[in-house]
C-alpha cells in the first residue's frame, strides 16, 4: 500500500521545516549584514522562498504519482537526469549530519553541558529512524500535524510576551546604514532556509491530488515568512543591532528578557521546544527522502533497507565538524547559500519545468 500525504500535512511539514531552523540559525547573518534593516532582508528572502515554492509545486505536478527521481530522467533523459538526482542526493546527505550537529551543539551548550555529544546525536538518530521506519512519510505527516501547531503557538507566545521590552527607536534609521547591498546580502541565508518547499518535488508523488497541494505548500511558505519577519522585527526592537548581530541565537536571547507581571519569566524554554520539534521534523523528513530517493535511484525494492545503511553514516558524519562554527557558518557560507539555493532550489527546478512543459506541449501537438 502506497504512503499518502494530505494537503494539510504538506502545509505543516513545510511550515515546521521552514520556521524553527530559520529562527535559530539564520537571523544572525541577516542582522550582521543588514543591521536594523534585517526585516527588509526577510521580506526579500520571503519573495525568493515564494519563487522556490512556485517552481517546486509546478515542477512536482508535471508527472502526478512520480517522484523527482523518476520524472527527472523522463524529462532530461537517463544520464542528465541521473546527474540531477546525484546533485539532490548530495544536498540530502549533507544536510542531515549538519543539522544533527547544529542541534547537538545547541543542546550541549544550552541544556546538557555534561552529556557527551555522541549520546545526544545517537538519541536523535534512533528517534528519526523509528519514526521513518514505522510509517515513512505518512507517519511524519501525522507528526507534523501534531507538532506544527505547537511550534506556531510557542512562537506566537514568545512574540506577544516580548512586547513589553520593545524600544521603537531601535529600528531607525531605515535603509540609511545598510543599503541595497547589505539588505540583499542579509536575505540569502534566511532565503536558503525558507526554501524547504523544494522538497515538494518529492512530496507530490505521495499526494492523491497533487494540484490541490499547491495552495498548502505556498501557504506554508507565506506563513513561515510572516513569523520569521515578526521575530526579526521583535529582536531588533528588544535587543537592538549593537548586541544581536554578535549573538549565536538572538531569538533565544530575546526570550530570556521576557518578564511578565514581575514574576512570570523563564520563557527561554519556549525556543527549546520550537527548536527540538522543528529539528525532529526536518531530520526525519530528510532522512526519509534520502532513504526513499536512494532506493529508487538504485532500484532497491524495499526502501527501508537503506535506513540501516544511512543511519550509521549520518552518525559518523555528524561527528566530523570540530565546533559550532564548522557545523553552522562554514556549511552555510560554502555550500547551502552559494550552491544549494541557486542550483537545487531555483536552477534545476526551473530547468525541469521548462523542458518538461516543452516536452508535454510537443507531445500534445503530435
Amino acid at each position: 500500500m502506497k504512503m499518502k500525504l494530505t494537503g494539510i500535512q504538506v502545509f505543516w511539514i513545510i511550515f515546521s521545516m521552514d520556521l524553527g531552523m530559520t529562527l535559530v540559525m539564520t537571523l544572525t547573518p541577516s542582522l550582521q549584514a543588514a543591521k536594523q534593516d534585517a526585516w527588509i532582508s526577510i521580506v526579500v528572502a520571503g519573495c525568493i522562498a515564494l519563487l522556490v515554492g512556485m517552481l517546486a509545486t509546478q515542477t512536482g505536478n508535471l508527472y502526478p504519482g512520480k517522484s523527482l527521481i523518476e520524472y527527472s530522467q523522463l524529462i532530461l533523459g537517463t544520464w542528465i537526469g541521473k546527474i540531477v538526482i546525484v546533485v539532490y542526493l548530495v544536498q540530502w546527505y549533507t544536510i542531515i549530519p549538519i543539522v544533527l550537529r547544529q542541534f547537538t551543539d545547541m543542546v550541549h551548550i544550552m541544556l546538557l553541558q555534561a552529556t557527551p555529544k555522541e549520546a545526544i546525536i545517537l538519541l536523535m538518530i534512533l528517534l528519526i529512524v523509528y519514526a521513518t521506519y514505522a510509517g515513512g512519510i505518512e507517519s511524519l505527516g501525522r507528526c507534523s500535524e501534531f507538532l506544527g501547531p505547537i511550534i506556531l503557538v510557542m512562537v506566537s507566545i514568545a512574540l506577544i510576551a516580548s512586547i513589553n521590552n520593545v524600544d521603537w527607536k531601535n529600528i531607525l534609521p531605515v535603509y540609511a546604514d545598510s543599503g541595497i547591498t547589505g539588505i540583499l546580502g542579509g536575505a540569502l541565508a534566511p532565503a536558503s532556509y525558507l526554501g524547504h518547499s523544494i522538497e515538494y518535488l518529492m512530496f507530490a508523488s505521495f499526494m492523491s491530488k497533487p494540484r490541490k497541494g499547491v495552495p498548502y505548500a505556498l501557504g506554508a511558505v507565506i506563513s513561515a515568512v510572516f513569523f520569521v519577519l515578526m521575530a526579526t522585527i521583535m529582536i531588533i526592537f528588544t535587543i537592538g543591532v549593537n548586541l544581536a548581530p554578535n549573538m549565536w541565537y538572538p531569538f533565544f536571547e530575546m526570550t530570556k528578557k521576557i518578564s511578565l507581571f514581575g514574576f512570570i519569566d523563564n520563557f527561554d524554554a519556549i525556543p527549546v521546544v520550537i527548536w527540538i520539534a522543528s529539528v525532529f521534523i526536518k531530520l526525519a523528513v530528510y532522512f526519509f527522502i534520502a532513504s526513499y530517493g536512494t532506493a529508487q535511484f538504485l532500484h532497491i525494492r524495499n526502501w527501508r533497507t537503506m535506513i540501516w545503511f544511512l543511519a550509521p553514516i549520518m552518525f559518523i558524519f555528524a561527528l566530523i565538524p570540530q565546533n559550532v562554527t564548522e557545523a553552522t557558518t562554514n556549511y552555510l557560507q560554502r555550500y547551502w547559500v552559494p550552491v544549494a539555493l541557486p542550483v537545487n532550489m531555483i536552477g534545476l527546478p526551473l530547468l525541469l519545468l521548462i523542458v518538461g512543459k516543452w516536452k508535454q506541449g510537443k507531445k500534445q501537438a503530435a
